[in-house]
């Protein structure tokens, strides 16, 4: 069937959703996957890491890749092979099988993410490019809406089914899938005009290395608190699955809702400030939780430091956007790496110091965003000089 106009567009956005629902699909089930495997706590942790870790990796050179060799060519298999690593995910009968299935899912995901961004802001001006970066993230906040829900209906019936289910939803994105150029998003890449290709020493640079710091670091920090609130949920308050999904559908809600504002904010502000104003309250919010000792506080709070978690996530990618136009590809999967690294790195630490101190895994979470503000301040970027 033809997809034409914004629908192919709108697809594209679609596919920003991918990744987080990959990721975050499997935070309600912890418990389950535990007794599935016999593993505990902090061996669960691994699935998260060797989910991230490649696919940061990955990041530092999957854009520039793109650009050397034409996004069009990779982004409809990446899609299709990520379906097939996340169906692995749903049969593994074991839990290597299960770790290597993760590594496959997030090895595609890293040719995905930075491309479908890159492809939607290469045309826009940079006065606009807050806009489509925070529809995008609506997009990325779909995943993270909807991944709790899923899996945490499966984690009550049967934990395999929210694997089968994203991988079909892969699948079919991949079917329909324009390529960038057809979607009016100029996705032509220096290789296919008349520039040089791309290198990766372009991002050597002091303010995209102090950018990937910051990402970094709030992944490390109070952007990755949605794995300690999952715990929360499950093993200190004894939620259900589904209950659980529901608290974190709440953040994720939140945080689709306020993407698009905070882009109209940006765009207004500039990234700068943006950044810094989003990193200091997002921190500020996670240090909260641990006041949290009902469902009804957990969920207020979470709703909030959902919304904040997203805000942090629009503005670096804003400045990335900005930080090498003659590398936009490049600037972005390297930035988007070192987040992820974070992120992997988040999930084998603080799991561990949960199981001893909840109180002090979410302050020390907080405390690492003031490391955050003091890099993205010092990287000198601003959307705004761009206009």
């Amino acid at each position: 069937m033809a997809v034409n106009g914004e629908w192919r567009r709108a697809l594209l956005y679609l596919g920003g959703s991918m990744g987080p629902l990959g990721t975050f699909v499997m935070l309600p089930m912890i418990p389950e996957l535990r007794t599935t495997y016999s593993v505990t706590t902090a061996q669960i942790g691994w699935s998260l890491w060797c989910y991230l870790l490649p696919f940061a990796g990955l990041l530092l050179v999957s854009g520039t890749i793109a650009d050397r060799w034409g996004r069009s060519r990779i982004l409809r298999p990446a899609i299709a092979l990520y379906a097939v690593a996340t169906a692995g995910c749903a049969i593994a009968p074991s839990y290597l099988w299960f770790l290597v299935a993760r590594v496959a899912q997030g090895s595609m995901n890293a040719f995905i993410t930075p491309l479908l961004l890159a492809a939607l802001t290469e045309a826009v001006a940079a006065s606009g490019v807050g806009r489509i970066v925070g529809r995008y993230a609506a997009g990325q906040a779909l995943g993270q809406l909807t991944a709790p829900i899923l899996g945490g209906l499966s984690a009550d019936v049967n934990w395999r089914l929210a694997f089968l289910a994203t991988a079909v939803v892969g699948a079919a994105i991949a079917a329909l899938m324009p390529n960038p150029a057809d979607a009016g998003a100029g996705a032509a890449s220096p290789t296919q005009t008349l520039g040089a290709p791309p290198r990766l020493r372009t991002l050597i640079r002091r303010p995209v290395m102090l950018l990937a710091a910051t990402a970094l670091l709030s992944a490390l920090g109070p952007i990755g608190s949605r794995v300690l609130v999952s715990l929360s949920s499950r093993d200190v308050i004894e939620l259900t699955g589904f209950r659980t999904g529901l608290l974190l559908f709440a953040g994720g809600a939140a945080g689709m809702a306020a993407a698009p504002l905070w882009g109209i904010v940006l765009d207004r502000w500039g990234g700068r400030q943006a950044s810094t104003v989003a990193i200091a309250v997002c921190s500020g919010l996670v240090a909260l939780l641990p006041a949290a000792r009902s469902a009804w506080t957990l969920a207020v709070i979470w709703f909030v430091a959902g919304a904040a978690t997203q805000t942090v996530v629009v503005s670096f990618q804003s400045l990335a956007s900005v930080a090498a136009p003659d590398n936009r590809a490049g600037a972005l999967s390297f930035t988007l790496s070192h987040r992820f690294a974070g992120h992997a790195v988040g999930s084998v630490v603080w799991l561990p110091v949960f199981t001893i101190s909840p109180t002090f895994a979410y302050l020390a979470s907080a405390g690492i965003g003031v490391l955050a503000v003091v890099t993205v301040l010092a990287s000198g970027l601003n959307t705004r000089e761009h206009r």
